[in-house]
């Protein structure tokens, strides 16, 4: 997406006609045509558009996303650093309250989300809900505060933290560390790695993210650890509400606003993660595009 953009140089304004265009993963650059004093007419400036699009044909080349998607996720990121300056601007209010509510749901808690708001608002527990969809409310919050926050290397520690906060003071045998055990996920033909096998495989998760980060579009970059993460199963329980967050951790690292998987799209979510099971990472990487850009319209700025 092309914007106008005014400047003040020496007492008088001038536009310039911008473009953002990503040039690494991580990386993102303006194109700028220089417009003058005035913003020209309709038929002049249409010539600009189209001198700035050619400018912006040789731009990054992502492994998942088709090219549209990805200039619009990135005016998306554009667009809040400059008119939120922070992405914690453009969090809504009861955003904690959805987000809770939707990646416990997905995994069985029976809390209405009328009933989270509630439980984070109160720390009561409403009439006739069971105390490990309480417990699990209130570890969604301490959970989610502990992941975003986090400033360090993707590691061991980290990953079990998350998912000790998660699991804590629930009936979950293995709070903050592996698993010692063989599972199955149910629904899912993908069988999960055997236990003598998980420290392997996520030290070495560690070590492709951190080489993938070089090449990969942060939102391909959030797909390919979510959907590695839950590959491996590391966890006797709260694998998918890990993976979520650390899908999450990526895309703020990388000026990116959280997504809320939401549980009306679950079957839709369980078959992007069965592709990519299958070795298809694009589904995935679309599907996650399209929450984010879903979740996060912006209106034009007055």
């Amino acid at each position: 997406m092309s914007f106008i953009e005014k400047q003040k140089h020496g007492g008088h304004f001038y536009f310039y006609l911008v473009k953002n265009i990503r040039i690494t993963p991580t990386k993102l650059k303006k194109l700028r045509i220089f417009l003058g004093r005035k913003i020209p007419k309709q038929k002049e400036l249409q010539k600009y558009f189209v001198e700035l699009e050619k400018k912006a044909m040789e731009q990054y080349q992502t492994r998942w996303l088709p090219k549209e998607l990805v200039e619009k996720v990135d005016d998306l990121s554009a667009s809040i650093t400059v008119f939120h300056k922070t992405l914690t601007n453009v969090l809504p209010k009861d955003f904690m309250v959805r987000y809770t509510y939707n990646t416990n749901a997905i995994e069985g808690n029976r809390l209405t989300l009328r009933q989270t708001a509630l439980v984070l608002s109160d720390r009561i527990a409403p009439e006739g809900t069971r105390a490990d969809d309480v417990i699990e409310a209130l570890n969604a919050v301490d959970a989610w505060n502990f992941a975003k926050s986090y400033k360090n290397k993707l590691n061991k520690k980290y990953v079990c933290n998350i998912q000790y906060e998660i699991t804590k003071n629930t009936s979950c045998r293995i709070q903050g560390n592996y698993r010692d055990n063989e599972v199955r996920i149910s629904g899912s033909e993908h069988v999960p790695p055997k236990s003598a096998d998980v420290t392997k495989l996520i030290e070495k998760l560690f070590a492709e993210f951190y080489s993938e980060r070089k090449i990969l579009h942060p939102i391909e970059l959030s797909t390919f650890l979510h959907n590695r993460f839950v590959n491996i199963h590391p966890f006797t329980d709260g694998n998918g509400r890990t993976a979520r967050l650390l899908m999450n951790w990526v895309l703020l690292r990388n000026k990116f606003p959280p997504v809320i998987i939401e549980v009306s799209n679950k079957e839709q979510y369980y078959n992007a993660i069965e592709a990519a099971d299958k070795g298809d990472q694009k589904p995935f990487a679309i599907f996650l595009a399209n929450q984010l850009l879903s979740q996060y319209t912006l209106p034009l700025p007055s």
